[in-house]
Order: structure tokens, then sequence, then C-alpha cells
């Protein structure tokens, strides 16, 4: 715009394309020519034209290295924001492996205890097997007392006694048989009902994961294009200034120019009379431009703060969930302590599983 006008001026005050007059030096040579005074003001106006570009090429100059020094700025903060990012990626991705690797632990102890158990009932089945064996040869060898109950009378008394005595530790072991296989049926249904819920959990906190780290880079998108568009309102801010400034400056040269060339130079006062118009009507525009611009930015900052306390809403309901999932793994670790505790006077198999004093804090993720 301003090589424009500086180009304005110098098709208003150039001598050879104003318009055609008649010489007025025939009168008499003695008589000083108007011409020269035309001359002297057309170059006085020059001068003052070429002063103004100067002016704007320095203001040109200087809006370039202030713009140059906000890109930097800018690259500065879009660089931390990424270290930040890492960062976080960081934090989830270890916490998320603890979690795994505590699972892990918790399904190698179960199948710990599975495998326990089995072997207490194949030797519940071999001490039967010996009890059958038993109560077979005492039958056998009831009945060769039978045969001798004449004459072995006594013998055959203390051996019938013998015979219900053992019938008795025979039914008291099918009994004890029975409430092992009982206690081992509902033993191995609380395992899987337990895998089951861990395994529901599992899936439950990746689908949490996913829908957090999709809310996060939304939000950063969204924070990003608010900075875009505040660098450019500013932008757009300072250029309204500058352009105010140079009509203002405008209008007081058109002033004195109008009065110095109020007389012989009509057509050119109505020539800057027209650009001074023209200048106006574009200040007009462009603030009109900026208003619409900074109701834009309006909507724009209004909407990113609704996506801000979507994020803020999700993110507390992940927080909700990681502290119920943290309460249902130390109730499942109890129940996995009493399972493992020996109801016969047995010794409690002691269960390490790593990371079931975590306190609150661990669990609860930073707020935006």
């Amino acid at each position: 715009k301003a090589m424009s006008f500086s180009d304005g001026g110098n098709k208003i005050l150039n001598p050879g394309k104003a318009p055609h007059r008649p010489p007025a030096a025939e009168k008499s040579s003695c008589v000083r020519s108007p011409i020269s005074t035309d001359q002297s003001t057309i170059q006085e106006l020059e001068q003052k034209l070429l002063e103004r570009e100067g002016e704007l090429q320095e203001l040109q100059s200087s809006f370039e290295e202030k713009e140059i020094s906000s890109c930097q700025a800018y690259e500065e903060k879009q660089r931390r924001c990424k270290e930040e990012l890492e960062g976080l990626k960081q934090k989830c991705s270890s916490k998320l492996k603890q979690t795994s690797q505590k699972t892990q632990r918790t399904q190698q102890v179960l199948h710990l205890q599975v495998f326990q158990l089995q072997q207490e009932k194949q030797q519940l089945r071999e001490e039967l097997e010996k009890l059958v064996k038993e109560q077979s040869l005492l039958e056998s060898k009831l009945r060769c007392y039978e045969k001798e109950k004449t004459s072995l009378a006594p013998a055959l008394e203390e051996t019938q006694w013998e015979v219900c005595q053992k019938s008795g530790e025979i039914s008291l072991l099918k009994q004890q048989l029975k409430e092992s296989q009982s206690e081992l049926s509902s033993k191995t249904s609380e395992i899987l009902g337990l895998k089951a819920q861990l395994k529901e959990l599992r899936l439950r906190m990746e689908a949490l994961e996913v829908k957090s780290q999709e809310l996060e880079a939304s939000l950063r998108t969204r924070a990003m294009e608010l900075e875009v568009c505040e660098n450019e309102l500013q932008r757009k801010k300072n250029e309204s200034e500058l352009l105010r400034e140079k009509v203002n400056l405008l209008e007081q040269e058109i002033v004195e120019l109008r009065s110095e060339l109020a007389a012989p130079r009509g057509d050119d006062a109505q020539a800057l009379q027209a650009q001074l118009e023209r200048l106006r009507a574009e200040l007009r525009a462009e603030r009109d431009n900026n208003e619409h611009m900074s109701c834009g930015f309006q909507h724009e900052r209004q909407t990113w703060k609704e996506e801000k306390e979507k994020v803020i809403h999700y993110q507390k309901q992940l927080q909700q969930s990681y502290l119920h999932m943290y309460k249902r793994n130390q109730s499942l670790e109890k129940m996995l302590q009493q399972l493992a505790a020996g109801e016969d006077g047995k010794e409690p198999i002691e269960l390490e599983i790593p990371g079931a004093d975590v306190p609150y804090e661990d669990i609860i993720a930073t707020e935006i």
C-alpha cells in the first residue's frame, strides 16, 4: 500500500504527466515565469515522498524482525510441549507395565495353588485305594476266621472288633475325601471367577487408556490452534495500528499540500482527496476484518474451553475407575490369601504380589 501511494504521488506531481497548459511566457521576456516556481514545488514534494518511502521501508524491516522473534518464541514453546508429552507417555507406559506384571504374577500364584490342590487330591485318591485294599484283605481274613470260629471264638471276636474299627476308619476317610472334593471344586470355581474378573479389569483399563490418549491429543491440537489464532489477531492489530498512524500522517501532509497548492493545483487536490477517501475506506475494511477475526477468535476460545472441560470430566472418570480397580484388586488379593491359608491347620501359603501397597496418590492422574 505504501508503494502504491508513492507511485500515485509521483503520478500526481510528475510534470510530464500533468495536464497540458498553454505557456504563459509569451507576454514579456522580463516577466518571471510561474513554471520555475512549479518545478521547485514539485521537487520539494518529490523529496518529501522519497523521505516517506524511506520511513515505510524502515517500518517494514522492523515489522519483519518482530515477526522473526515471535516465530522463534513459538518454536521454543512447541519444543517444550513435545518434551512434556514425551514425559507423560513414559509415565503412562511404566504404569501400564507395572499393572501387567502384577496380573501375570497373580495368575502364576493361582496356577500354583491349583497344582497344589490337584496333588492333594491325588494323594487322597492313593490313600483311598490303599484303604480299599486293606478292606479286601480284612474281608479275606474274616472269612478265614469264620472257618475257624468254633476253634478260635475269642480270637474271632477280637478280629471282628478290629474289622469294625477299620470299617469306621474307612467311612471316616471316605467322608473326608468327599469334603476335600467339594472344597476343591468350590476353590476351582472361585479361581475361574477371579481370572474372569482380572481379564475384564484389564480390558476396561486398556479402553480407558486409549480414550484418555485421544482426548489429550485433541486438547493439544485445540491449544495449538488457539495460540496460532491469537498470534494472527495480534499481528492484525499491529497492522491496523500502523495503518492508522500512516493515515494520520498522510492527512497532515495532505492538509499542508492543500494549503500550498490551493490555487494553481485544483486537480491535484482532488486527486489527493480521492486517495485519502480510498485510504479511509481501506482502513474501515481493515477494522471490519479485525472485528470479524476477533469474533472468530472468541468463538474458538469458547470451543476450546468446552473441549477442555470435557477432557477434565473424562479424566475424573478415569481417576475414579483407577481407584475402583485398585480397591477391587486389594479385595481379590485378600480373597487369594484366604484361599491360600490352610483351613485344616496347615501353614498358609504366602503370596508375594508386588504393588499391593500402592498409595492412592500414585493412581490419580494429573489434572489438566
